[in-house]
């Protein structure tokens, strides 16, 4: 496989892992729910002068706008308000091991060893990396609420996947336009005011067009292109951009935590891999 396949998904990866800090300036500023409703008008006016057909009567659309938005954003911003972005990182950063189960027992995809242990080994190190030698305090309501954002998107993936041309900006346009629809009735339960700060502003249209517009459409075209399960795995990766973040702009030292955690993460990819080679070469015999 081509190294050049990986670039729809590297790009969104680098794009989500910078979206923290373009997040906690808009939360500031406006209420979670209207703040992801804004967000992805805004991403939806991007996407609409470049739509063809309009494929909003894919039921397949919906329930991955109803869940890949709505309920991935109204799980994760109120589990914020309850835990620490700490769990709630590590919490979320478990979606790829849950969408390999998940693929196991619903799919029937076949499962090796090596997912099983290349997957939890990931997982080990992206925790090391974001608790960074400290121990999770949990929060049983927060963590549940966040644990709801990560088994969101496994089903995001589950009807994605299901989408013909999913790649497309029209079907990128139809899951939008859902997700908007089906986060009206949450916004109106928070103030919805708009209040104009140049940082919050600039950060909400970066979410918009870049995470979101752009994000969704390349996030999409790399599950077409190099599957469901190796797009999935990139999630782990979207911290781990995060903290490097953090080095770059904030001059922090990596620890050992670090290191090691990022070391984890990469081995068992690695793992990953050779358990979708050795799947490939069974169904070629």
């Amino acid at each position: 496989m081509s190294l050049l396949q990986y670039v729809p998904v590297v790009l969104v990866t680098i794009f989500w892992g910078a979206s923290f800090v373009a997040t906690k300036f808009v939360v500031n500023v406006f209420e979670p729910f209207p703040a992801a409703l804004y967000r992805f008008l805004i991403a939806l006016v991007v996407l609409l002068p470049f739509t063809k057909k309009r494929k909003i009567g894919d039921i397949n659309a919906f329930w991955s706008g109803f869940w890949g938005i709505t309920m991935y954003f109204v799980f994760e911003n109120t589990a914020l308000r309850y835990t620490s972005p700490t769990n709630a990182a590590v919490i979320v950063s478990s979606v790829p091991l849950l969408y390999v189960l998940f693929t196991h027992l619903i799919h029937k995809v076949e499962t090796t060893k090596y997912h099983y242990v290349g997957s939890v080994l990931a997982f080990l190190g992206v925790a090391l990396v974001i608790l960074n030698g400290r121990l999770m305090k949990l929060n049983p309501i927060g963590d549940i609420l966040a644990f709801g954002a990560a088994v969101s998107w496994v089903f995001y993936t589950h009807y994605v996947v299901r989408i013909k041309d999913v790649s497309g900006i029209d079907q990128t346009f139809s899951i939008t336009f859902w997700g908007v629809v089906t986060l009206i009735p949450f916004a109106f339960f928070q103030d919805m005011k708009v209040t104009f700060e140049v940082k919050s502003a600039l950060s909400l249209i970066y979410l918009g067009v870049v995470c979101s517009a752009l994000g969704y459409l390349l996030w999409n075209k790399s599950i077409e292109i190099i599957g469901d399960r190796r797009t999935t795995n990139f999630i782990y990766f979207i911290p781990i951009v995060t903290v490097i973040s953090e080095f770059v702009l904030m001059k922090s030292e990596p620890t050992i935590y670090n290191i090691l955690g990022v070391t984890m993460l990469v081995l068992g990819l690695y793992i990953f891999e050779r358990g979708e080679e050795y799947g490939k070469k069974r169904l070629r015999n």
